[in-house]
């Protein structure tokens, strides 16, 4: 009967990049192959609390263990482990210690064949994107907001929006204030996006009728911003298949990249508005809408 051994693993990820230890000893199947930080659950120990010392041991990292990705069971030719592979947030620099070699991979660059056999059954969810998103209720969940709002609408729109719009955009419709004022009396919902554990971006949407009462039906996206490590990775298209159609949004008249993306899903230009938004600044939009 071949020993059985429960053993933890930590995903640690930075801007679409996983963390990948190459092993410098152990049976042939696994010397020389990377591997997740991690090791033995000892007697007494929670996987979380094995997971903590194990990063502790390896890498000199403190870490703060998030959702489990999944377990797996491997038998190797020596034994038999059942590998949790748990999300992590670093809370300090790390160096290697027991590994021969570190290696920052992205997560659609993962070959299975470079990894230990039992780490392989854990690639492809990192691979496709392991997708979830939560409700912003807190004052730091806005400040999240805001601070992704701020990176991706100045990388987006600095070229084609008069000097000062972004920053008052920010400031006018999601201060504190405005997002609670919108999701009390509007309905909106504003979601927090994680691709493999790491924030990506956010969203905003409400029943169709707050933007336009004659849209009876459907949902208006107001946001979904994007950082840019997360882009491509069809989190938009996921997005819009959760929603209740038709899906309203609206796009800058001279958003040509974003206008062809949204029609690329599938969308099509049902309207053309302008819109005083205060501070001197008007707003030229497109609206464009996804069918049942």
């Amino acid at each position: 009967m071949k020993p059985r051994y429960n053993v933890v693993g930590a995903a640690i990820l930075k801007e679409g990049k996983v963390l990948a230890l190459r092993r410098s000893d152990g049976n042939e199947s696994v010397i020389h192959k990377y591997e997740f930080a991690g090791g033995k659950v000892e007697e007494g120990e929670t996987p979380e609390q094995a997971l903590i010392r194990e990063c502790r041991e390896e890498i000199a990292l403190d870490i703060e263990v998030g959702e489990l990705l999944n377990s797996v069971e491997y038998e190797y030719s020596d034994c038999v482990v059942s590998l949790s592979v748990y999300f992590v947030k670093p809370l300090s620099d790390y160096k290697l210690k027991v590994h021969e070699e570190e290696k920052w991979i992205d997560c659609s660059e993962l070959e299975p064949e470079e990894w230990a056999p039992a780490d392989r059954q854990f690639l492809m969810t990192l691979k496709m994107g392991y997708l979830t998103m939560r409700e912003a209720e807190t004052k730091e969940d806005f400040e999240l907001i805001r601070s992704i709002a701020h990176e991706v609408m100045h990388e987006t729109f600095d070229e084609i929006t008069p000097e000062g719009q972004i920053d008052y955009m920010i400031g006018h419709f999601l201060s504190d204030e405005a997002i609670r004022n919108s999701k009390k009396d509007r309905e909106y919902s504003f979601r927090i996006i994680y691709l493999n554990s790491e924030v990506a971006g956010y969203c905003a949407y409400c029943p169709a009728w707050y933007f336009n009462p004659s849209y009876v039906e459907g949902t208006f996206l107001s946001k979904i911003y994007l950082l840019e490590f997360a882009r491509g990775k069809r989190i938009a298209s996921k997005l819009f298949d959760s929603l209740r159609r038709p899906v309203y949004l609206t796009v800058k008249r001279d958003n040509t990249q974003a206008i062809n993306v949204y029609k690329h899903c599938g969308y099509k230009i049902v309207q053309t508005v302008s819109t005083d938004i205060g501070g001197g600044y008007v707003m030229d939009d497109f609206v464009m809408m996804l069918g049942k």
